[in-house]
């Protein structure tokens, strides 16, 4: 039981090794031209995405 408890306090951690062995693994899915598209979803998607989120952020007291 320890063991889950632990998987689920270092639930992003996990996920980041999981991503990088994926990418050792099988490499082709992020290059150019690859199933992900990277050349489109990193230079629109991720940025309107980080800008969405911290705009979520702001305080609307501050906005006003």
């Amino acid at each position: 039981m320890r063991l889950l408890e632990r998987m689920r306090k270092e639930w992003f951690m996990i996920g980041i090794v999981l991503a990088i062995a994926g990418a050792k693994l099988e490499p082709s899915i992020g290059m150019n031209g690859g199933p992900l598209k990277p050349e489109i979803t990193v230079s629109y998607i991720a940025v309107a995405t980080i800008f969405f989120n911290s705009g979520l952020s702001l305080n609307t007291e501050f906005l006003a």
